[in-house]
């Protein structure tokens, strides 16, 4: 095929012998030709035919030359006119020549000035045309770069939106992405008259009408003029533009938003070189925000790992089921918006229900929290807590304080059972009084550090059980160490239940409750290395035997649990519990604060229990007495916060005079 045979020409002249010879003659040389008879019939046929060329006589019957010039000009890349004219007329021409034809020829003409005249112009329009591809290629490549240089989402749908305005000369525009959750499209970026959000669609149906058109059709979609390329039913009368594209963004095949632009009536209206060029745009805007979601993705798997690994180190070494629990929360407020967290505690009797809030929350609301969640581990667990057997307890956080009010209902809620095999444990609770962005992703990130903790609590609870079987054998020692000196059988079990006693008194936190109470059984444990005759001497001791012998028993005591990796904390408390508040003590001659607080309460309690027990040297001085002098040592040999809490404690149990 011929270059020639490629371009039509329509010709226009009121000379219909003339026009036919000259449509001869290009036909001859290769070129398609068509013959309109007046103004109309030329705009009837350029709207069909989509000619190269016009060579249009100026005296054709109904021809405004100029207007049909703006006309081709704004219908795509601009189409030569070729004026042919007479000698009156050449001024004319000329003035044409400034509204935009290519070129004039003079009556009577050589067909071959005129065809060459054609090639000329048929040649420069293909240059033009040629140079707008390329300047567009350019700044596509330059789009391109940008595109691919970062993986922010954000910054993309920036430049995606700025380019599309830019290369397109748009006046107006918005973009659109689809969210998966419900199908719809919600406006992300926009300028102009585009509705700011998805409910102002009603303020801009036209627009909206034609987004929701390219997302459900898949295809681009050009309007110019009142009618849309490719054709469709849709409604433009309300369309405030004159002209405007629709594209979709793609990622393999699949729609994930929509560009839209318009340009207003002042302008040229859009042609199909621009959306085209649009088209390739989104097309890679398409494939850099897939990347960008993906990158997103990857980076947000590899926090949430980040996370559970770091959560994971921050649990190993710690054995009290407190702490674990302490850990759980402080993680989940740090890393989730979350205004309520319960850990639902199963034990032997009693259970506890420890919760956080990150604000006040109604009684009600917990009680029906509370409620919920021992309904949910009897579902889980296959038995049967009793909500009267469960105490509520507000958990105290040291770097998570609330403040205001918790709104309710809650729109979240996310209850998880930490049970395994024979281990079972409670349940968590998860509430915020808003829904979590990406909540089946924040649930199934929640279990997983849940599961960290139901792994920490099974190792809590076999070092707890570890440590039990270990404090019988300690026991045992102790009860050996009784059975040495008859008379003061029961005396440690009795100095741990008074220690207890005291520290709850003084509301000392309750792991440290707990190793006063150890502390308290084992604290005259090293009195099994001392010899019976001294600790059953019916009579005072001799200096030597006193301070040669009977005093080291609580060093004696502190080195038989120092090695046992879970009694090391009972160490100093055994080690020093015979020091006195004045400093007088033994072994170390400490003072005041320099003394463990559960050395002083040991102290105390010891002195009591020994004060009012039969001894081989004396008989028991009764509670009076050794409350009397109990007193009279405050602020010597005794702690005098110690002897307070002591005193509330023996008013209650009725052991002072009034």
């Amino acid at each position: 095929m011929s270059s020639q045979e490629e371009h039509l020409v329509l010709l226009a002249d009121i000379d219909r012998v003339y026009s036919s010879a000259v449509s001869s003659l290009l036909s001859s040389i290769g070129f398609k030709t068509a013959i309109a008879n007046d103004g109309f019939q030329l705009a009837e046929m350029f709207e069909h035919l989509n000619p190269s060329i016009i060579v249009a006589d100026l005296k054709t019957p109904s021809l405004d030359i100029v207007n049909l010039i703006d006309i081709t000009k704004n219908r795509s890349a601009s189409i030569p006119f070729i004026i042919t004219t007479t000698h009156e007329d050449i001024d004319l021409a000329i003035q044409t020549i400034h509204k935009g034809a290519f070129d004039y020829v003079v009556k009577p003409y050589q067909p071959e000035i005129l065809c060459q005249k054609i090639n000329q112009a048929i040649q420069a329009t293909r240059l033009a045309r040629e140079n707008i591809v390329l300047n567009e290629l350019v700044s596509l490549y330059d789009i391109t770069s940008k595109l691919t240089s970062t993986h922010n989402l954000d910054e993309l749908l920036d430049i995606t939106f700025q380019y599309c305005l830019q290369i397109s000369r748009a006046d107006d525009g918005m973009l659109q992405l689809v969210d998966k959750d419900n199908g719809e499209l919600v406006i992300v970026r926009h300028k102009g008259s585009f509705p700011e959000n998805q409910r102002s669609q009603l303020t801009n149906p036209a627009e909206w009408m034609i987004s929701k058109w390219v997302y459900l059709h898949g295809k681009s979609l050009l309007i110019a003029n009142g009618k849309t390329v490719p054709s469709t039913n849709l409604n433009l009368s309300n369309l405030t533009a004159c002209s405007g594209i629709s594209v979709p963004l793609k990622i393999s095949g699949e729609i994930i938003g929509i560009v839209s632009l318009s340009r207003s009536n002042e302008k040229d209206p859009f042609t199909i070189i621009d959306l085209n060029v649009i088209d390739v745009l989104a097309s890679q805007a398409g494939i850099a925000i897939n990347n960008a979601n993906l990158y997103s993705s990857i980076n947000q798997k590899l926090d949430e790992l980040m996370l559970i690994s770091n959560y994971s180190e921050q649990l190993m070494g710690i054995v009290d089921k407190y702490d674990v629990i302490n850990c759980l929360f402080e993680t989940v407020i740090k890393h989730f918006p979350i205004d309520i967290i319960g850990f639902l505690i199963v034990q032997r009797r009693n259970h506890e229900f420890l919760y956080w809030s990150r604000g006040v929350i109604e009684d009600r609301v917990l009680k029906d929290i509370c409620k919920q969640t021992i309904t949910e581990y009897n579902k889980a667990a296959t038995t049967t807590i009793l909500e009267r057997r469960v105490s509520i307890k507000k958990f105290l956080l040291q770097s998570a304080t609330g403040a205001g009010e918790v709104k309710t209902p809650l729109q979240f809620q996310n209850l998880i059972p930490v049970c395994w095999e024979e281990f079972k444990f409670g349940l968590v609770y998860f509430g915020a009084s808003r829904d979590l962005i990406n909540s089946t992703e924040k649930k199934a990130l929640l279990s997983s550090l849940v599961s960290q903790t139901r792994i920490a609590l099974t190792n809590s609870k076999l070092y707890s059980d570890m440590k039990e079987n270990y404090i019988r054998t300690i026991k045992a020692l102790a009860i050996a160490v009784d059975a040495k000196d008859t008379y003061t059988h029961g005396h440690s079990e009795n100095v741990m239940n008074i220690a207890e006693e005291i520290a709850r008194e003084m509301n000392i936190d309750e792991k440290t409750v707990g190793i006063i109470r150890d502390a308290g059984l084992l604290h005259d444990i090293g009195k099994i290395g001392i010899p019976g005759y001294i600790l059953n001497k019916p009579g005072p001791l001799t200096y030597e035997e006193f301070n040669g012998i009977m005093k080291t028993h609580s060093a004696l005591g502190a080195n038989i649990v120092k090695d046992v990796p879970f009694l090391r904390d009972l160490h100093k408390l055994i080690l020093y519990h015979h020091e006195h508040y004045d400093g007088a003590g033994y072994p170390e001659g400490l003072k005041g604060e320099q003394i463990p607080i559960g050395a002083r309460i040991l102290h105390v309690a010891d002195a009591f229990e020994a004060m009012t027990s039969n001894r081989p040297y004396r008989n028991s001085l009764g509670q009076n007495e050794a409350i009397k002098r109990l007193s009279q040592c405050s602020g010597k040999q005794f702690d005098p916060a110690v002897i307070d809490a002591f005193f509330r404690i023996a008013k209650r149990k009725g052991w002072i005079d009034e």
